[in-house]
Parts: C-alpha cells; structure tokens; sequence
C-alpha cells in the first residue's frame, strides 16, 4: 500500500476544515417559502430558542405592520424567528406549517389560520404533540368561540359578540329598516365566519332589515371596488355597505363616489389611518379598531411567558387590551379618545 505524503494530508486536512465551516454557516429559511431572516439571538435573554410566524398573508397594510411587529417582538425577547406568508391560501399554509415541523428546529409557532378548521387537528394536536407550542392569533380553530384546547393561547378581537355589536349598531342607526350587503374576506377565515354567525343570529330578531349578500373576498381594494360595483348596479334600493376590512373600504368607497350614491352609508372594520379620516370627514360611518401590532406581540410574549414558567391567559381579548379607550367602537363624536391614546397603529 503506497503512503500518503505530507502533502496529501495536509490537504485533505484542509477540505475537512473548509467542510465544517461551512455546514456551520448554512442558512436555515426553507428555499421556496416566503420566510424571513432569522432576527435575534438564541443566546440573548436566558437563550430564547427559534420561533415561527405563519401569518394569513402579507398582502396588505395590516398584515405587513404585524410580520414587523413579529420580528420587533422576537428581537427584543431573544428570539430567533422565521416569517412565512400563506398567501390567503389554506392549503399553502398547511404545508408551511407541516414542512416546519418536520424540521424539528422550532420551539413554538404564532399562528394566524387561514382556515381554523382544516387546521384545526394539525395545530391542536399533531404540532403539540412534537413539543412545539402553539399560539394562535386573529381568527379561531375548530370553530371554537375563542381559546382551542391543545393550544397555548388565542389573542382575538374578531369574536362573534364583537360582529353582533357591529350589527345591532347598523340596524338601531336606521330603525325603519332597510337593505344591507356584505364585503368580508375569505369565506374560510374566522373573521368571515364569525361575521356570518351574526348576521345569522341577529336579523331574526330585525324584519324591517334585508341582507341582500354577503360577499368573500382577499381583502383587496380592486377587489371589493368590482364587488360593490356590482352590488350597486344591481339594487338601486341599497341602503348600507358593510365592509370587513378598511383595506377593501377603500374601493368601497370609490365605486359609491364613482356611482354618485351618497345614500349608501358605509361601516367599516379595521381601523386603519385611512378610516379614521374617513370618519372623521363622513365618508364612512364608523369604523373598528384592530390591533396588528398587540395581536402578534401578545402571542409571541405568552410563547416566552410560558417557556421560562410563567402562567399564560387561554383566552386575550384585545377589545379590553388597555391601549383602547374602553372601547374598540370609533365614531366621529369619540375619535379623539382614540387620537389621544396615539391610535391608529396602521
């Protein structure tokens, strides 16, 4: 058998180095899947681990302000985190979250389902029972009525009673009655959901009110501006627009002015800076305040609380959260409870 020489050795022990480095330096975000950076150190507060965000989308202004309230929160905790964007899409978002089990590098997952049923078992169960806690935020699992056994928690302000206040509003602002459509977001999602049940639940109880339709969506303005447009055309007796999202107001709002029916009123949920001058100045009744930036820090905050031993709340209702005036209900005549309190965040 031939001997190796020095110099052979030398270089094989230098492709052994090269190796290791760079397995060491290998970037964990999955190739193919809108993932972020990892932000924050393991190291940093007592070694906080890695965490996932799964949000709904990435589409919009209120789901943007919430992937950077992620990273801003897991930064300052110590987190390592990864984001990913489901893109409206329950099957998308399925995978996501199957895909970053497997990888077995997550201690707890942020959670904001797309479509709480079919999640419903994945998240409950089958991602618990990897040691992987689970916080879920925005839109409810298995059509609970808020916190999901087998979770950790749930933040919300979506619930069904806030829909019903919502409603009972409208109707007791035109006690005559009249004819409502409705402009909400994926007909899977919670927020739509719970939406439905209201309706459902209260128009009973109202005869002298008609729902003429209620419309899904992926929250976009083009979107909402085609489906008003259409629902204008078709009944020249409309009274009132509700919109679940100020993202799809907006259209809203442009296909009224574009079909000269001031005798529309508009409702709006979201809560964003454009609603509330649009309160402010008329074009829109009222509006509901959301809290992207609680909603997703409550969450990952109840991960880190839970980890290092602390008791966490099952249920954190963000219609009580105290950056809200006691009230999540903006008119024009309280606007300012709100202003002053330096909302709205988006």
């Amino acid at each position: 058998m031939k001997r190796l020489s020095a110099h052979m050795i030398a270089g094989i022990a230098l492709l052994v180095l090269v190796f290791a480095a760079s397995a060491c330096s290998g970037n964990s975000s999955s190739p193919g899947i809108a993932s972020s950076e990892p932000s924050g150190s393991s190291d940093a507060a007592g070694g906080a681990g890695k965490i996932a965000y799964f949000s709904a989308g990435a589409s919009n202004a209120y789901l943007q302000k919430g992937l950077e309230a992620a990273e801003s929160k897991a930064k300052e905790l110590g987190f390592e985190i990864d984001t990913f964007d489901g893109r409206f899409d329950p099957l998308t978002q399925l995978n996501q979250i199957q895909n970053a089990v497997t990888t077995g590098k997550y201690k707890g997952f942020v959670v904001e389902p797309v479509d709480g049923n079919q999640l419903c078992k994945v998240l409950s169960k089958d991602v618990p029972a990897k040691g992987v806690a689970v916080a879920i935020i925005n839109a409810t699992l298995c059509g609970s009525p808020d916190w999901q056994e087998g979770t950790l928690t749930y933040v919300g302000g979506q619930e069904v009673n806030v829909y019903k206040e919502i409603v009972n509003k409208i109707f007791s602002d035109k006690p005559e009655g009249g004819t409502i459509a409705v402009i909400g977001g994926p007909a899977t999602g919670g927020p739509y959901l719970s939406m439905k049940a209201a309706f459902d639940s209260e128009l009973p109880n109202h005869p002298e009110w008609k729902l003429i339709g209620m419309h899904a969506t992926t929250y976009t303005a083009n979107e909402a501006f085609q489906v008003a447009q259409n629902i204008l055309q078709a009944n020249k007796n409309l009274d009132v627009i509700f919109s679940n999202y100020s993202g799809m107001t907006v259209g809203v709002v442009k296909a009224i002015d574009a079909a000269k029916r001031d005798d529309v009123a508009v409702y709006d949920f979201g809560g964003d800076k454009w609603a509330f001058d649009s309160v402010s100045s008329g074009k829109i009744k009222s509006t509901v305040v959301m809290l992207p930036v609680e909603e997703v820090q409550h969450a990952i905050q109840a991960l880190y609380d839970s980890f290092n031993g602390k008791e966490v709340e099952k249920y954190i209702d963000l219609t009580k959260d105290p950056i809200l005036p006691g009230t999540p209900f903006v008119y024009k005549d309280n606007m300012a409870d709100f202003t002053a309190k330096g909302l709205p965040e988006y």
